[in-house]
């Protein structure tokens, strides 16, 4: 009776084991983003203390990868200056942000951009910052 029982403890254990070892955890490796695009900070006038620069909603985002010139992935910023996309592998990628002004009558009266590098990592969100510079005119 005991040789009956250790055979089936002994079946029983090799036969949930390949199971264990071979079903691992489903583990995210994808890398996210998340850029938030803001104004140029600015000096308060009362004080003279920098504050931070407002979200600018509506700003193109574009990320490239850092050693080549082929634009990965591009959006807009949402209502609160946020763009979030994700990539398939860790990387380090250059954003570049911009906006486009227009004049009074509707006209494009040029443009504020920025830009900033991060590394992405498997798994995690990475945060990034981009700050948009004064109006440039072309």
């Amino acid at each position: 009776m005991k040789k009956k029982n250790l055979f089936l403890s002994v079946m029983l254990f090799f036969s949930v084991l390949p199971m264990t070892l071979f079903s691992g955890c489903d583990k995210d490796t994808n890398c996210y983003l998340e850029v938030k695009v803001v104004d140029e900070s600015t000096a308060d006038p009362i004080s003279g203390a920098v504050i931070a620069g407002d979200p600018i909603p509506n700003a193109v985002v574009e990320v490239y990868q850092d050693n080549g010139g082929n634009v990965q992935d591009k959006g807009v910023t949402d209502g609160s200056g946020i763009y979030t996309t994700y990539f398939n592998a860790p990387a380090i990628v250059k954003i570049k942000a911009k906006l486009q002004m227009y004049d009074a009558g509707g006209n494009p009266a040029g443009e504020r951009r920025g830009e900033t590098a991060v590394r992405l990592i498997q798994g995690e969100t990475v945060s990034a910052k981009v700050t948009l510079s004064k109006q440039i005119i072309y």
